[in-house]
């Protein structure tokens, strides 16, 4: 083999203009694969990892109260922080608080996100360096946010500031609806200015983390979306949001606290009850109700006690009865009154001294003020998966099936609008799922980029095909004396496919090297597309280019087979040649 591998390299060499204008047109077409290949893989990095790492994170736990898409809010925020905490390649969880305002400039008014950052966490170089190259200050510094002697400091983009005229320490004033559905004003003071390619992230306006939830209405134990950032996000975001999705299973919303009627009191359980047409079948053949029927029983607030709680307090139905309980964050004990519209009979019931309450009745007061976990001890009626009671009951929450992409997606929130969800919507996504049409729009840009090049190459190849039969052509005498001295069939056929196999092989490697060159070449032109959509797939308003060794590998490999390939069969009727013929053979 190594005798063939010298002879092949030495015959190329003895036809050098023919083979450096063919292994040139093979460069070239190499050269294109390469750049476009490593500008599409670039344009994914760039979405994921420097736009929507920011925007919505790699892994999201994502909630809505009442499946409200602006009720962005969970109200026991260290409970998933406990879900997110087992992981070890979860580098940081940040809370993502945000909400559309109206700003008030110098005379013009804008939309803008009000969103929260947490100044407070400490970051790697990488982060912090990816920060600032998503979010390049102009003016002022992080640091500013913290600033205590400035009234709501933001650090706003240089696009915006421009348009509502507004500069450095100038206020800006504030309108928007809270989550709750309320009116809000609030003041602002420019504390900073960043400059950002991406037009998407220019409405974005940073307000330190704590001054941010409590200017939208959100209490210290409560939080929005949670945004996660990973080690390889690629390899281990689906896998990190199987598992917390898995550990976020939520069990029943229990109530365990006190009720009182006239001079009467005592220990209660306080479940909410399934309202759907289904649950309400189930139920209405469970409950025998005393004073009333199953419909009339759960209209409006949908109050019913069972009989042993309504013979110890004296209650009957139509009565009121007051609930205290107390709460899981608040030193003051939550109560409220109650309405009781029936008494289930004792032989029907689920049991002990139970109150049940309509789920959206019951929600309205759960959430607010969270209960705390019942006493150990306590008698308290909690049924266990399996019981049928159980499916009949309100949760903690509803959690969403995983999605694995973005048709999927869109799917099941379309399907989470059209739905009275009477409890809060969690949901846990990455940003390979929700966005992968990114991905498909890569995969799209390299099968147009390897189209077009294999036109290319299917030309060049055409090249190749006739210089390798000019060759024979030219050599025939040669085949015909190599043959006559011993030389074997196969080894005729691998001497002229080792010389297309180095002719490819420099030229790729030629074309590998000219494509790294115009990569630096072309990320050193700078665009200005602040205004532009365009811009989003810029770094630092230049073209982003990612390269991979699998990538210029398989490119390189793919050329490498088709030219070895196309060889094969012109060597292969050369080698067949019988030694007398070839001598014979005369030009």
């Amino acid at each position: 083999m190594k005798l063939l591998m010298m002879l092949s390299l030495r015959n190329l060499l003895r036809q050098k203009r023919r083979n450096i204008m063919l292994g040139a047109a093979i460069a070239l077409g190499v050269m294109i694969l390469v750049i476009a290949d490593s500008f599409s893989h670039g344009i994914s990095d760039n979405m994921f990892n420097k736009v929507l790492r920011w925007a919505a994170g790699q892994v999201t736990v994502r909630f809505n109260e009442r499946g409200k898409m602006t009720r962005e809010i969970f109200r026991d925020k260290a409970r998933v922080m406990a879900a997110i905490k087992g992981e070890p390649n979860v580098l940081q969880a940040d809370e993502a608080v945000g909400m559309f305002c109206r700003a008030i400039g110098n005379g013009k008014s804008d939309n803008i996100i009000l969103v929260g950052a947490d100044t407070t966490k400490n970051m790697s170089k990488e982060d912090l360096k990816a920060l600032q190259e998503s979010f390049k200050l102009i003016e002022g510094g992080w640091k500013d946010l913290e600033n205590t002697a400035l009234e709501n400091p933001v650090i706003i983009s240089e696009e915006k500031a421009r348009y509502l005229n507004i500069k450095r320490n100038d206020t800006v004033r504030l309108r928007f609806r809270n989550m709750f559905g309320q009116d809000q004003a609030e003041r602002l003071t420019v504390a900073g200015i960043m400059k950002n390619d991406n037009i998407f992230m220019q409405p974005v306006t940073f307000l330190e983390l704590s001054r941010a939830k409590e200017v939208l209405g959100y209490r210290p134990y409560e939080s929005a979306s949670i945004h996660l950032v990973l080690k390889d996000p690629q390899k281990n975001a689906r896998r990190v949001a199987d598992d917390i999705h898995s550990r976020l299973e939520p069990g029943l919303a229990v109530i365990y606290g006190s009720i009182s009627h006239g001079g009467a009191e005592s220990g209660a359980t306080v479940l909410g009850y399934k309202n759907d047409d289904e649950s309400r079948k189930k139920l209405s053949a469970l409950l025998k109700l005393e004073g009333a029927g199953f419909d009339k029983a759960t209209l409006k607030d949908g109050v019913i006690l069972t009989a042993p709680l309504a013979k110890a307090l004296g209650v009957s139905a139509g009565d009121a009865i007051a609930l205290s309980y107390k709460r899981k964050f608040e030193k003051t004990d939550a109560r409220l009154n109650l309405q009781v519209n029936a008494v289930c009979r004792s032989e029907a019931g689920p049991g002990g001294n139970v109150v049940l309450v309509k789920d959206e009745k019951f929600y309205d007061f759960y959430y607010p003020n969270l209960p705390e976990s019942y006493p150990e001890g306590a008698p308290a009626f909690v049924p266990k998966p399996g019981d049928q009671w159980y499916s009949l009951l309100a949760p903690e929450w509803i959690l969403l099936k995983r999605t694995y992409d973005t048709d999927e997606a869109v799917k099941k929130y379309r399907e989470l609008g059209k739905t009275k969800w009477k409890g809060t919507v969690v949901d846990v996504s990455t940003m390979y799922e929700t966005a992968s049409d990114i991905l498909k729009l890569e995969g799209v840009l390299k099968l147009i980029t390897l189209s077009a090049v294999m036109v290319l190459f299917f030309i060049i190849l055409l090249g190749v095909v006739n210089t390798l039969r000019m060759t024979i052509r030219e050599r025939t005498r040669e085949i015909g004396t190599i043959r006559a001295i011993g030389m074997q069939k196969e080894d005729v056929r691998n001497t002229f496919i080792l010389e297309t196999f180095f002719l490819t092989l420099f030229a790729a490697v030629a074309g590998t090297l000219l494509a790294f060159a115009g990569m630096w070449l072309l990320s050193r032109i700078t665009f200005n597309m602040s205004d532009n959509p365009m811009g989003m797939l810029l770094v630092n308003s230049r073209l982003y280019f990612m390269p991979t060794f699998a990538g210029v590998a398989g490119n390189v490999l793919l050329i490498l087979a088709i030219a070895v390939a196309t060889a094969y069969f012109p060597a292969r009727r050369a080698s067949n040649l019988s030694p007398a013929k070839a001598l014979g053979h005369f030009e």
